[in-house]
């Protein structure tokens, strides 16, 4: 089982909601947790569909902020049990392991309401005795280590939310990936990056999953990184690819220049030979663009993850524009996705989602 916790800063923009549905593809957890979606319920929903998951637990924003997400798929044995605008707290069950009990969490971003944090998180400590796991955007940071610009984090703050976690019997689970989840004005001369993402958890909840590890998914489109917290390491073995004509390719010039090369370069052949080479030139030409494209995603996650510590101007445009060739590639991955739904199933407007990647595997099959 695994879980992802994402501060998404909004899922009213495509680019977010694209986002999720690449990073959910690739690391298929079990549950996923957002904040600050700053939405309705009734974009949750759709979300939920879209993304491929069997069930959720909303809270809408408040204003211009705020807003939670909980989305679990059938196997896990989910309950929710608490909730309100800073977490959703939940138990799971699992016939082998038996219960636990996770919380997403999201603390108040306000300095003046540090103290209710705190008090908050020692009331969710004595709400059940389940083992527990912690895990979202605190809105802290334990040491001067886990801050780089900007003004100095008061020493008061720091032990405050050290003694609320010694108190609740927490301790932090550590984590894999870059060290800071949040930054703001990149770039600028009061560029801020901090670890205010983490993961925690008692130690009932250790001693029950001991390999559990947290990454730092370096990739983002929101101002914070988001964590990936799985209990044991997947392997996922790769797919048989098949070719056939790709809409995607219609977005490269190059698609044009053979059709034109081919249907002209022949005089006095017939239609159906012109088809032949056309078909041909097209496969050896993009068979290997779908691979393509996933090498290039990674390859430019590769890139994101080390330019994210440059502070030099070089290194700030190099990273977005590495950041835009990003987005633009799921772009492309999404519209390979929506070809293998088959159009007429697929109002305009429809994402990618488990739903068409499943239809699309049953005609392959078949």
């Amino acid at each position: 089982m695994s879980f992802l916790v994402w501060n998404c800063r909004g899922l009213a923009q495509p680019r977010a909601v694209r986002f999720l549905k690449e990073i959910i593809q690739q690391l298929r957890p079990n549950l996923v947790f957002l904040s600050e979606t700053l939405v309705k319920k009734e974009k949750i929903e759709k979300i939920c569909k879209d993304i491929g998951f069997a069930d959720y637990c909303a809270v809408d924003a408040q204003g211009h902020g705020g807003g939670l997400a909980l989305f679990w798929k059938t196997e896990g044995g989910v309950t929710v049990r608490d909730v309100c605008h800073n977490y959703i707290d939940f138990e799971v069950v699992n016939e082998q392991i038996g219960r636990w009990r996770y919380t997403g969490y999201y603390g108040f971003p306000e300095r003046g309401r540090r103290r209710e944090s705190w008090n908050m998180l020692e009331d969710l400590a004595g709400k059940s005795s389940l083992p527990w796991c912690i895990i979202g955007d605190f809105n802290y940071i334990v040491s001067r280590d886990e801050k780089q610009g900007g003004r100095v984090q008061p020493r008061w703050l720091m032990e405050g939310f050290s003694d609320a976690s010694d108190r609740c019997e927490l301790s932090d689970l550590g984590f894999i990936g870059d060290k800071f989840t949040w930054e703001k004005s990149r770039g600028s001369s009061s560029w801020v990056q901090e670890r205010l993402d983490r993961g925690m958890a008692t130690q009932a909840w250790k001693d029950l999953f001991p390999q559990a590890e947290v990454r730092v998914v370096d990739v983002t489109t929101s101002d914070h990184l988001s964590l990936y917290l799985y209990l044991n390491r997947r392997i996922f073995m790769p797919k048989v690819r098949r070719f056939r004509f790709e809409n995607m390719w219609i977005k490269e010039n190059e698609c044009f220049n053979i059709v034109k090369d081919c249907w002209n370069g022949r005089e006095g052949a017939d239609i159906m030979s012109k088809l032949l080479l056309c078909c041909a030139k097209l496969e050896e030409w993009g068979g290997g663009m779908v691979q393509e494209i996933r090498a290039k995603l990674n390859m430019c996650r590769v890139k994101m993850r080390k330019l994210r510590s440059r502070r030099d101007g070089q290194g700030l445009n190099e990273y977005n524009d590495v950041r835009w060739e990003y987005l633009g590639l799921l772009e492309k991955q999404e519209v390979f996705w929506k070809q293998r739904a088959k159009q007429f199933r697929l109002k305009e407007g429809d994402a990618n989602s488990r739903f068409f990647h499943k239809f699309a595997s049953v005609r392959k099959k078949k």
